[in-house]
């Protein structure tokens, strides 16, 4: 059925793209606002992407795979060469290999520029949690004790 449906958006859509060079056609077109779309899953795509670049928010990636739910089981697994629908899309001027590129870029500046770990503690516990690479010490153990502070000394009046 969905591979049908799938046929169906393909053949419609060559359709539109032949008539598309009729002036009035391609105003209707653009007047009547978002519509559905078909993306091809290229290497490297997630639904992720797909939904920040046809509508604007990456969070909306479920209404992509809630219309793609007979051939996308798992939504963190999309196969190359995929045909997705796109549903009430709105396709930008930027090309999609572009969006995609510049979206990684501006990734992993992102991850790049992160802040560095800072210490964790946990409330309740009055001592902060080991390092990384370092062990803490036995849930039951008692922590080390403090020398007792140096006992001062009197002073003595200059002779």
């Amino acid at each position: 059925m969905m591979i049908l449906r799938v046929a169906l958006y393909v053949l419609f859509g060559t359709v539109v793209g032949l008539a598309a060079g009729t002036p009035a056609l391609a105003a209707a077109e653009a007047a009547s606002g978002p519509q559905d779309a078909l993306h091809e899953v290229m290497t490297g795509d997630n639904l992720h992407l797909i939904a920040g670049y046809y509508y604007g928010d990456a969070r909306m990636w479920e209404r992509i795979w809630a219309t793609n739910k007979a051939q996308v089981k798992n939504p963190n697994v999309i196969e190359r060469g995929m045909l997705l629908l796109i549903p009430s899309a709105s396709v930008p001027d930027t090309p999609y290999p572009e969006f995609a590129a510049r979206t990684r870029r501006e990734a992993a500046a992102r991850a790049e520029a992160s802040p560095p770990e800072k210490e964790v503690r946990v409330m309740g516990e009055g001592t902060p949690a080991a390092p990384a690479g370092e062990s803490a010490p036995p849930a039951g153990a008692a922590a080390p004790e403090a020398p007792p502070p140096a006992k001062a000394q009197p002073s003595r009046p200059a002779p």
